[in-house]
């Protein structure tokens, strides 16, 4: 629960800062099976980022491959 409230937490605040993209590590886990990489794409889909969030994707290999996401942030209309 305290990582769900640190992620919404730092999408506000990166939407506030006016980013359009940011990368959220979430590791792999052991064998593939990280808590936070098996329930980020649920806690991105909650009624309280749908002003936030205008979709994600698994980052490039290059920026953590299987064990991150691109997270694509919606301007704000103040």
């Amino acid at each position: 629960e305290s990582a769900r409230a640190a992620l919404i937490r730092f999408l506000q605040s990166a939407q506030k800062r006016g980013d359009r993209t940011v990368i959220v590590v979430t590791g792999i886990g052991r064998a593939g099976g990280g808590v936070l990489r098996q329930r980020l794409p649920d806690w991105l889909g909650e009624r309280e980022l749908r002003g936030v969030i205008a979709g994600y994707a698994q980052a490039h290999r290059s920026h953590g491959g299987a064990g991150a996401y691109y997270v694509f942030l919606k301007t704000r209309a103040d």
